[in-house]
């Protein structure tokens, strides 16, 4: 019966299976992708030329003047009652581009049209085609791909000539001129110096006129002198790359000789937050762009990863020099004042060592997550005069841990190009239970820190060393446990629990980390007169709505038929995040049908 279908009629004609198929696609499974462009490259390459645009459903074309015979498909390969041979026979295919159909002269043949009648010849003749409709992408659990790395926003398009301006390029130049500007409004040192005024006055000038001068240079004239634009980048950035690093050279230099004084007038220098914000917007500035022409090679990435060592290294020597410091303290200030510096040591040099050791372990969720962590301090640092926070406060080498300076540099190289082109960097939609997974241990170790100052603060209060009261002090610190151990109940919801309940349970987590923080950082506002921190509440509050949010907005996987899929999606996270699954994933779960009372069915 299949024979006889193939010697019927044309090869091919009405059979779903070419007669040259190869047969070397498998059988027992579905083909990959590559698989079957193997297979069908040959056979697209046998078969005969066809328009290369069918007809859209609404395309119309006014083939009035043409023969009716050419029309007709039976009439394949023979001569029309005028004699005159087909469009076929002619070869006076549509256009494979435009899909335009030919005129035709006298004769059959594709006839010469004059410049002048070109455009109404292609009017009358040419039938434009059909617009794309949007395509619709609900409930396919596929997203859109990206055409020719071009993310339209809305429908925006960048114009033909910004075509090659990078999304993260963009965000770094913004975020470089957003740091040199709030820079100039916020305190640069706390003994106002008039030469480091100057000098940083003048380093954040040039680092203005460098980053409007090279984007100028770079996309008004017709054809940008490129290698001109990266020196001018780097050449211009330098005094505001240079002058942060005077003012921490000279606030050290000044506070050697004091290390072990009282100073009741305040530090030599004091390096207040401008002077972070200064270091950021250069080191964010002055590497050359990708549509400037460059691209880091293994030695630039090399020199990355080599500058965040210098960092470590110039933050645990900036630590053994406070230790020092702390320790002579005792003897000329007193205990009590030692002992809170110490307690302030240990959050800042915990938090500098989880973004230093993150970017150099090359950990691929604590990256992210570190990053996301310095982003939003940076965030908080703008609006310094504002928010007035903690962390942001003037320090100085001869009152205490200098790690803004550091914490900042490091956030800078670790969103440099050159060091983020050598990191494993991929974003699947399980990755939001990783990024919350890891905002829980992040609140269980912080917040452990945090009892441990409340404990000591404690201490210091009973000398009147301590911003808060004993009982407050202590009042936090059974706070703050309630914080870690309220964080490790969610981790541990998340990983080893039930999908849906694991779901729940962290979700359930994240609000009390909110409610209670909130509440946290209003008494404490009122009892000490302190903005939202780390030790009264702001950073669980933080968390917890990160956290929440992660958890309840980004839709969950979908399965084969486009449904969410949260069993699925949990499945792919402990599989990602442990590298392994256990065959008891694959058992279901029965409890409730063992739970149920059954009846045997009477006779």
């Amino acid at each position: 019966m299949d024979r006889d279908r193939h010697d019927d009629g044309t090869p091919d004609a009405d059979w779903i299976f070419a007669i040259d198929d190869p047969h070397s696609l498998p059988t027992d499974r579905l083909p990959d992708r590559a698989e079957f462009d193997r297979y069908a490259t040959p056979l697209l390459a046998r078969r005969g030329h066809g328009p290369a645009l069918p007809p859209g459903e609404n395309e119309t074309v006014d083939l009035s003047a043409l023969d009716l015979a050419t029309a007709d498909p039976a009439a394949g390969e023979r001569p029309t009652d005028s004699g005159r041979p087909t469009d076929r026979e002619s070869g006076a295919e549509p256009d494979a581009a435009t899909g335009a159909i030919p005129m035709l002269g006298p004769d059959g043949e594709p006839a010469d049209v004059s410049d002048e009648d070109t455009a109404a010849a292609e009017e009358a003749l040419v039938a434009s085609l059909p617009r794309p409709r949007a395509t619709s992408y609900a409930r396919s659990g596929t997203t859109p791909n990206a055409e020719e790395d071009e993310i339209p926003l809305n429908g925006f398009v960048l114009p033909e000539r910004f075509k090659e301006l990078g999304v993260f390029d963009a965000l770094r130049d913004i975020a470089a001129l957003i740091c040199l500007a709030a820079a100039l409004t916020t305190v640069f040192t706390v003994a106002h110096s008039p030469t480091l005024e100057l000098v940083g006055k003048i380093g954040i000038g040039t680092g203005l006129v460098t980053l409007v001068a090279v984007h100028l240079l770079r996309w008004v004239p017709e054809k940008p002198p490129l290698t001109a634009v990266r020196v001018l980048r780097v050449v211009g950035m330098l005094p505001a790359l240079i002058t942060p690093i005077v003012a921490v050279l000279g606030d050290l230099a000044l506070s050697l000789p004091v290390l072990f004084a009282s100073l009741p007038e305040g530090p030599p220098v004091g390096i207040g937050i401008g002077v972070s914000l200064l270091l950021l917007g250069a080191i964010l500035g002055i590497e050359p762009r990708a549509h400037e022409g460059y691209l880091p090679q293994a030695q630039a990435r090399r020199m990355a990863r080599t500058g965040l060592v210098a960092v470590g290294a110039a933050s645990a020597a900036a630590l053994l020099i406070a230790l020092v410091m702390i320790i002579g303290r005792v003897f000329t200030t007193g205990w009590p004042y030692s002992l809170m510096t110490f307690a302030n040591a240990v959050i800042s040099t915990l938090l500098l060592g989880i973004v230093l050791a993150s970017a150099l372990r090359r950990e691929r969720s604590w990256y992210v997550f570190s990053t996301a962590v310095v982003a939003s301090l940076v965030v908080a640092a703008l609006a310094d005069n504002t928010l007035g926070l903690q962390f942001a406060a003037p320090l100085s080498f001869a009152t205490g841990f200098v790690y803004l300076p550091f914490l900042v540099a490091a956030f800078g190289l670790m969103i440099s190009r050159s060091f983020v082109r050598s990191m494993p960097l991929s974003f699947r939609r399980t990755d939001w239970l990783v990024f919350s997974v890891r905002a829980f241990e992040f609140s269980a170790i912080m917040h452990t820190a945090a009892v441990l100052w409340h404990l000591l603060a404690t201490i210091a209060a009973l000398a009147g060393q301590a911003p808060g009261s004993p009982a407050l002090h202590l009042i936090d610190a059974v706070v703050c446990v309630c914080f870690a151990v309220v964080s490790l109940f969610g981790r541990t919801s998340l990983l080893s629990r039930p999908a849906v309940s694991a779901r729940a349970s962290g979700v359930v987590a994240a609000l009390v980390l909110v409610v209670v923080g909130f509440l946290d950082v209003i008494v404490n506002s009122i009892a000490m007169a302190a903005g939202a921190g780390l030790v009264t509440g702001g950073t669980a509050l933080a968390l917890g709505l990160a956290v929440a949010l992660m958890l309840t907005v980004p839709a969950p996987v979908r399965d084969e038929f486009g449904s969410p899929d949260v069993t699925r999606m949990f499945a792919d996270f402990r599989v990602r995040d442990g590298g392994k699954q256990s065959l008891l994933d694959q058992v279901p779960d029965v409890t409730a049908q063992t739970a149920e009372r059954k009846v045997f069915p009477g006779r």
